[in-house]
């Protein structure tokens, strides 16, 4: 992999500045992140971060919304945003020449959308159409049912995107008010990876940003999840699929047990080697696709387990499931599968930091939870150290089958997916 040069500033403004000058790269990707997300918002304007995102594209006091959409893409660029439950991005990727350009067109949506009354109700409707879309999506709308089981009325178990209710009651001066609450040059990183020069990127920010001011006192962060008491829960849908979640608690973003946790999640789920694709997939010909991921909030996580079977095997399914989890609790995992899953995870980081979207996004990812910077090559370092007593150890803590949530998205099966189905 290449190494790159990191370098951090804090501009007049308040804005925070990471980059990391890449030599030889022809391109740069650019993010503008918001330091919350939706988990942060209050109950009744649900949906109002994911809302704002899209406004941003909707048209400027300089661009409508087609000239936004023209603007990089006519240089061969790209233009996205996106909204997770505790950061909102603004991504562009294009070649160095146009950096300019580039920081012109981003700091002009954030500093200057209009959010106009036209052009809000036609993108309520566009929202609306999105949240029908994750009903009629098994994958999305067994994630959302997840959430609620795992974080109850936490905000965490809320829909990103809100509800049609909530949506409908957005209103211009509602999106204006909580826009500067929120988006405040303090709360704001900007990452930059690629062929850049840092104080040249500086100068652009500084000036692009310039309007972006202080909208008073901030709006609170969202405080932790409540204790976690697993159910079981079947939701009936017309599929041909019966879609099966499981979810436990894992360890916050910051947790010292992330990277053995890590390593447990590979070799439980994380590749065609691994003990659930191995049984469920290629000994027993349940699904097509089984997997296990971990997620890491800055106050909580979670480990959850992924497949879609035939109706009629799914308590197979997860019987096979609960005898993997089992194993691993009683016998922890082989040295030789340690070894393995931290190799694999080796390999997927450099990798992924061969993209110089990855290293911008790792910049603040970095920046927004631990507030440092750890080269990807530490991290890989951190994760070859683990040891096997460790990663047993986390089986022991995290996989325990009584610990997981169940969710079943499908078609009526004999007496329902219950809790004895998997208890």
């Amino acid at each position: 992999m290449t190494e790159g040069t990191f370098r951090r500033s804090v501009l007049p403004s308040g804005i925070t500045l990471l980059t990391e000058k890449v030599d030889l790269r022809r391109s740069v990707s650019l993010g503008v992140w918001l330091r919350c997300g939706s988990r942060d918002e209050p109950l009744r304007q649900l949906g109002i971060t994911h809302f704002i995102e899209h406004m941003m594209f909707k048209g400027t006091e300089r661009r409508d919304a087609r000239a936004i959409a023209h603007s990089l893409e006519s240089l061969g660029g790209h233009l996205d945003a996106f909204t997770t439950r505790e950061q909102v991005c603004y991504y562009a990727r294009a070649l160095s020449d146009y950096l300019p350009q580039v920081v012109d067109v981003v700091s002009d949506i954030i500093c200057r959308s209009r959010m106009a009354e036209p052009d809000v109700a036609r993108e309520k409707s566009v929202v609306r159409e999105e949240i029908l879309a994750c009903e009629d999506d098994p994958e999305e709308k067994i994630g959302d049912l997840l959430a609620e089981r795992m974080w109850s009325d936490h905000p965490l178990g809320r829909p990103i995107l809100g509800t049609e209710q909530t949506v409908e009651g957005f209103a211009p001066e509602h999106l204006h008010s909580y826009f500067r609450q929120r988006y405040r040059p303090e709360d704001i990183v900007v990452s930059a990876a690629g062929g850049l020069e840092h104080d040249a990127l500086a100068e652009m920010v500084g000036g692009g940003f310039d309007d972006l001011k202080d909208g008073g006192e901030s709006l609170p962060l969202d405080g932790p999840p409540p204790p976690f008491v697993p159910t079981v829960f079947h939701l009936e849908r017309d599929l041909q699929q019966l879609h099966l979640s499981l979810g436990a608690r894992g360890v916050p973003d910051g947790d010292e047990n992330r990277h053995p946790l890590t390593v447990l999640n590979i070799l439980l789920g994380g590749g065609m080697s691994s003990r659930l694709f191995q049984s469920v997939r290629e000994e027993a010909g349940l699904a097509y696709s089984v997997y296990s991921v971990q997620d890491v909030f800055r106050d909580c996580g979670m480990v959850s387990i992924h497949m879609a079977v035939s109706p009629e095997r799914g308590r197979e399914a997860l019987a096979r499931t609960r005898d993997e989890l089992r194993r691993l609790v009683a016998e922890g995992p082989t040295e030789e599968e340690v070894e393995s899953a931290k190799y694999q995870y080796r390999g997927t980081v450099l990798m992924e930091h061969e993209s110089v979207s990855s290293r911008m996004v790792h910049l603040a990812h970095e920046e927004i939870y631990r507030r440092s910077y750890t080269p990807p090559e530490e991290l890989v370092r951190r994760v070859l150290a683990v040891t096997r007593d460790q990663v047993a150890e986390m089986a022991k803590q995290y996989l325990p089958p009584e610990g997981f949530a169940l969710v079943a998205l499908g078609p009526k099966v004999e007496g329902g997916i219950r809790e004895s189905d998997w208890r």
